[in-house]
């Protein structure tokens, strides 16, 4: 029996067209499967409440990043909190160091890009079955060659055993820049000022040796902060 069979797939996808033919694919390919279609971070929202509400299980989500009202990752991290046991995947047409990283610093575990023919769409999910990750092969690439740009120079035994490392208060933020807070979202819910809170976050970004939002999130998910 094919993994979605006769299960739950939350689609996640703002064009219209792109989320019947995924739609039309999981009934085609997937005996039995039930594509619950959300257009919006709204949608979703709606269909997650009523899971959550009727103790219905969500087994799969597929995600797009760039919605109408909000970012799919926004929807990840909500299926991450509340739908453990939830599959997510990103659907999406960016490839950017930044979305991927965040996308799976948010909780997703696989990274399908667009534009793929329904068969290679139907190949990457058959491949949960066997408890592989559904990536696409130029997603793989741009992974690889991050972690070979990296490791060289930010070595994971060096930066364990640095005199420099982050205090308390440090791995606080880190860990709420890994679950995709903004600077402001972070003041506010830890009680501290903006400039105090940027001034954490450039400590943090100077001891790891980063300089972007995505890779702080790769680091915090690494040290299983989140």
């Amino acid at each position: 029996m094919d993994v979605v069979s006769a299960r739950n797939v939350i689609v996640v996808e703002d064009n219209r067209e792109t989320r019947q033919w995924i739609c039309e694919t999981l009934r085609h390919h997937f005996d039995r499967a039930n594509p619950l279609p959300a257009a919006n971070c709204e949608e979703a929202e709606a269909i997650l409440a009523d899971a959550e509400a009727h103790g219905h299980k969500i087994d799969l989500a597929l995600v797009d990043i760039n919605l109408p009202d909000g970012s799919g990752i926004a929807i990840i991290q909500r299926i991450a909190r509340s739908f453990p046991e939830t599959l997510p995947v990103v659907v999406t047409i960016f490839e950017d160091d930044a979305t991927l990283f965040n996308a799976l610093a948010a909780g997703a575990r696989g990274y399908v890009l667009k534009g793929v023919k329904t068969e290679s769409l139907v190949e990457q999910i058959r491949r949960i079955e066997h408890g592989e990750p559904p990536i696409s092969p130029q997603i793989a690439h741009r992974i690889l060659a991050y972690f070979r740009g990296k490791l060289p120079h930010v070595p994971v035994q060096d930066a364990a055993d640095s005199t420099d490392r982050l205090t308390q208060r440090e791995m606080e933020i880190l860990r709420l820049l890994g679950k995709g807070l903004t600077a402001m979202d972070i003041s506010v819910a830890l009680g501290i000022s903006r400039n105090t809170c940027t001034t954490h976050i450039k400590a943090i970004y100077r001891k790891l040796g980063i300089s972007t939002r995505a890779e702080a999130a790769l680091e915090a998910n690494r040290r299983g902060l989140v």
